[in-house]
């Protein structure tokens, strides 16, 4: 496995997941490689088929569905994907996964926001490292490729408590990411 569509299409697979949302469409270029019977996307630039045209705040205030699996890859600000997986995690199905994109970024300006490079994690990484540290209970790892591809499996869980990381350095974070993000190999 060594890309995120590669790591969605397989959690659709082994789980049987038949309802999907994508939060960040763009280009479709994920999009368009996902394998899932039932699929829908947000994203405030984008009007396409199966994309609403609006932000992931927007999006889950007006939505009634369950999803099965929910891909986030929006604005890449921690605050945002910590909102992000508080929305999905309200809306996924009791056995459902949500996955993150950008979590390795592979320079320190690729991380800083506002965006300044062409190549852009933002601060993603402070979400995933804030959420492993107050949900240890929660199955949360990351593939050490693509950016970093963050998967979490809520188990029914709804989150609430506000969780981006603020106090660990870049370089501590580079120092230490196998700990931090949960990376793992081969999963």
């Amino acid at each position: 496995m060594n890309t995120k569509e590669q790591i969605i299409n397989k959690l659709i697979e082994e789980n049987g997941y038949t309802r999907y949302l994508e939060i960040g469409y763009q280009y479709g270029d994920c999009y368009n490689k996902i394998s899932c019977e039932h699929k829908k996307a947000c994203d405030p630039e984008v009007e396409a088929d199966g994309v609403h045209k609006m932000t992931s705040d927007q999006f889950f205030k007006q939505n009634e569905a369950i999803f099965d699996i929910v891909f986030i890859d929006g604005l890449h600000h921690a605050d945002q994907v910590r909102k992000d997986i508080i929305n999905a995690s309200k809306w996924l199905s009791t056995n459902g996964a949500i996955v993150l994109h950008d979590l390795i970024p592979p320079t320190k300006e690729a991380q800083i926001v506002p965006r300044q490079t062409k190549h852009w994690t933002g601060d993603a990484w402070r979400a995933m490292v804030g959420f492993r540290k107050k949900y240890p209970e929660v199955v949360a790892y990351t593939h050490n490729f693509d950016y970093g591809v963050g998967v979490i499996f809520p188990a029914g869980k709804v989150f609430t408590r506000r969780f981006v990381d603020e106090t660990t350095t870049y370089e501590d974070f580079v120092k230490n990411q196998e700990i931090l993000l949960g990376i793992v190999r081969n999963k």
